[in-house]
């Protein structure tokens, strides 16, 4: 109607003054004033655009309370020397032996770098489960541990780190499955990682596990 009202104000007119006449008319046929019958509506849109307004307030609030960064992380003994181990986590290659990703999404496709080991090593992965990402090799120190930078599809601002710290022990290895990064502010993804917790968790204790019994079988 602006642009009605710009170029043709005489017409405009005429345009809201038939609209008028046929709600008037809409009114009294149902026995309605028909200034009463449009500030009921205005009233209904008014009160959703507060309850929208203090639910976003609300929200934006409550992440200001939460972490701006995660990590977790899970370990286990494997009775295995660190030189055994950190082959099954240092050559991406290895992965599907024990990860518990592609155990979970059978038919996940991953495509595989020119390198698979040692630093920029990296695959793809796509799958309907474990979604689609990157995963590069961003540390490398055998048998030590090493370190992997992991893109998710849609979070490609925030990255995340996951990381393998081998620790030899007298007869075993005492080994460090760590996850972290940072949310840069979005406050969705910040109640996101309140659930990340217990999903990356329970999967890092099943790869773990996967991986101990590997080790300890070779």
């Amino acid at each position: 109607m602006k642009g009605c009202l710009s170029y043709y104000p005489a017409d405009c007119y005429k345009l809201q003054y038939f609209k008028k006449m046929i709600l008037e008319a809409i009114a009294c046929q149902r026995g309605v004033d028909y200034s009463q019958s449009q500030s009921f509506p205005m009233k209904i849109l008014k009160i959703l655009s507060a309850v929208v307004a203090v639910v976003f307030l609300v929200v934006f609030a409550g992440s200001l309370v939460l972490p701006k960064s995660y990590q977790y992380e899970r370990s286990f003994v494997i009775n295995a020397p660190a030189q055994a181990i950190f082959p099954l986590v240092g050559e991406l290659r290895n992965w599907p032996e024990w990860s518990p990703w592609i155990e979970m999404d059978p038919e996940m496709r991953v495509t595989y770098g020119t390198t698979t080991t040692g630093m920029g090593g990296n695959y793809h992965w796509a799958g309907e489960t474990a979604g689609s990402g990157i995963i590069t090799i961003s540390e490398f120190d055998p048998p030590k541990g090493a370190t992997f930078e992991m893109q998710f599809k849609g979070w490609e601002d925030s990255p995340s780190f996951a990381s393998f710290t081998l620790s030899p022990e007298e007869n075993s290895t005492h080994v460090t499955w760590s996850f972290a990064g940072e949310f840069h502010g979005n406050p969705i993804k910040r109640y996101y990682g309140i659930l990340m917790e217990k999903m990356v968790g329970e999967n890092y204790e099943k790869g773990l596990a996967n991986l101990k019994q590997l080790a300890e079988k070779e």
